[in-house]
């Protein structure tokens, strides 16, 4: 996956089907099919990891997304929102 210059996704490539003669996105688009079987890899190979490892990657990880979206560091404790503290 891709991303911008503003950290949005970029679109998936349109293609040429050869068989249909239709333009499709979808060869190149996160599925099942095209993407289950190195999903699942991936996700067996995540779970094999230990808890204080992954804990390291999430830290790391939100402060990345900290950096980048200007978002405050402390989670905002006034906030009725239950979305606001997933993560702290």
């Amino acid at each position: 996956l891709e991303v911008n210059s503003k950290g949005k996704a970029v679109k998936v490539p349109h293609s040429l089907n050869k068989s249909s003669g239709k333009i499709s996105g979808s060869r190149k688009a996160f599925s099942d099919t095209n993407f289950g079987v190195m999903t699942r890899c991936y996700m067996t190979s995540i779970n094999r990891l230990q808890d204080s490892v992954i804990q390291d990657i999430w830290e790391r990880a939100k402060e990345i997304a900290f950096k980048r979206r200007g978002a405050p560091s402390a989670p905002d404790e006034d906030s009725e929102d239950e979305r606001a503290l997933i993560g702290f």
